[in-house]
């Protein structure tokens, strides 16, 4: 028995084990996250998104409303009177037998009136019912229009947060690198400097080196979190969510140079297609819309018809027995054409017109000038993509020949062939050389994102960068 009871709470435990690595597992799944999870996070959870994906589903409602204008309108109505006194009427007394000139007072009607009615009316024609139809419909453009906007605004943020991310923990590593060398070093050093062999200056000298990186690291820790914090926010992420970024570091490598960088080949190219740009499209999009306006207020010269029917069912009561069965009702009907043709309104519908032209114009210049600023941001965000490029290129050299003074200054230092101060200095100047390429590396990728934005591309760029992994 005590063998079975044992047996049993053993199961027990490793079910619960292997439940609880599941769901470690799960977790670690979660919390670990692609450039492209990032976006596909932050399209389902940012508020901006959200925000302008209700407006797109708002502007799909409008279009329903409008056509529903165009529908059968079908209204009932009813109304019960309690005549507490009814009206008095006078009539010639000479028409009922009495004088002539004279007067007779009488009231007509009963107590109370029941009317229930039926009415119905359909539009026929009306030139504001289809240019209002297709309004809608570019109205429900322009939103769709401002999400993609939106959306490719956060996928730059979160590109770029993500890559800023990416560099920090690169740096943080390469501070750890320097750290573990200096601790080695400084080791050395005390020893030498007990054995005689080594001042104390020395020891100083790295003491200070060692405390610089320490500081660095503090500082590469603190910006790290916010770095992560302006992701996650981004993303729509709570800030308190713990996450890891799964891509690797290996733009860090020689291969950068060679075919990463020069991968993205927009040298000297600065063509530009405007109808790539969100912002170019609803800007297009609110010119079609300007001048449907200025159709719409044409359209008021024009007459509308619409045919109309009503049915009425009519009760009167001298008392109040609405339900009553056995009581007489009376009905009347009637069917017909409206027809509304605006002749003279005072000059304002032609001054409406004239504000829609000067309306349509405007935002031809709006045009106009997107177009060039368009082509200047283009311009700029070539140069700067090309600068950086090469200021990478500089300073990824120059880091590799720092670490080359650096192992070989070392290695004199260990041999006694140089003091503590030439290994602190070549250190010093490694760690400067790391630095300088890890933020020409992040301004790299930030002038590329700037550029790919620039020029309409940003989500098929960003796509590409995936599926080369």
């Amino acid at each position: 028995m005590k063998n079975k009871t044992l047996m049993y709470i053993g199961s027990l435990f490793f079910v619960f084990t292997v439940l609880l690595l599941q769901n470690n597992t799960a977790q670690d799944g979660k919390s670990n996250y692609t450039l492209l999870q990032c976006i596909k996070y932050a399209k389902e959870n940012n508020n901006d998104i959200k925000k302008s994906a209700i407006e797109e589903e708002q502007s799909y409602k409008k279009i329903n409303e409008v056509i529903g204008s165009g529908l059968p309108q079908i209204t009932l109505s009813g109304n019960i009177v309690d005549n507490i006194e009814l009206p008095t009427q006078v009539l010639p007394g000479e028409s009922f037998g009495g004088a002539a000139g004279s007067l007779m007072e009488a009231k007509f009607g009963t107590q109370y009136n029941y009317t229930f009615s039926a009415e119905a009316t359909q539009m026929i024609f009306n030139g504001s019912f289809w240019i209002g139809l297709d309004a809608a419909k570019y109205s429900n453009l322009y939103y769709k229009q401002k999400k993609e906007y939106v959306s490719e605004d956060i996928e730059y943020n979160i590109a770029a947060a993500y890559y800023q991310t990416l560099v920090l923990q690169k740096q943080i590593t390469l501070l750890e690198q320097n750290s573990k060398l200096i601790d080695k070093s400084l080791a050395d050093t005390k020893l030498f400097y007990q054995n005689g062999k080594a001042k104390e200056v020395d020891v100083n000298r790295l003491n200070v080196s060692k405390n610089n990186i320490i500081y660095q690291l503090k500082k590469a820790n603190e910006y790290l979190t916010q770095s992560y914090n302006n992701l996650k926010f981004q993303m729509g992420m709570n800030i308190n969510q713990v996450i890891s970024l799964s891509d690797s570091v290996k733009f860090t490598d020689d291969k950068l140079l060679e075919k990463d960088i020069t991968g993205f080949n927009y040298e000297n190219d600065e063509t530009v297609n405007f109808e790539n740009r969100n912002d170019y499209k609803i800007l297009q999009t609110t010119l079609e819309l300007q001048k449907l306006n200025k159709k719409n207020i044409f359209a008021q010269y024009l007459p509308s018809i619409s045919a109309y029917g009503s049915f009425s069912y009519q009760g009167l009561r001298t008392k109040f027995d609405l339900f009553d069965s056995n009581e007489k009702w009376f009905n009347f009907y009637s069917v017909g054409l409206q027809m509304r043709f605006p002749i003279f309104t005072g000059g304002q519908t032609y001054a409406k017109m004239q504000q829609a032209d000067l309306q349509v114009d405007i935002v031809k210049e709006d045009i106009k000038k997107a177009e060039n600023g368009i082509n200047m941001q283009v311009s700029n965000a070539v140069t700067k993509f090309n600068n950086a490029f090469e200021n990478t290129k500089t300073n990824k050299l120059n880091m590799d020949l720092a670490q080359k003074v650096y192992d070989i200054t070392l290695i004199e230092y260990k041999e006694g062939v140089t003091e503590a101060f030439s290994l602190v200095d070549s250190e010093t100047k490694l760690r400067e050389a790391q630095t300088n390429y890890i933020n020409s590396l992040l301004e790299l990728y930030i002038a590329k994102f700037d550029m790919e934005k620039a020029k309409g591309t940003m989500s098929v760029y960003l796509t590409n960068i995936e599926n080369t992994k």
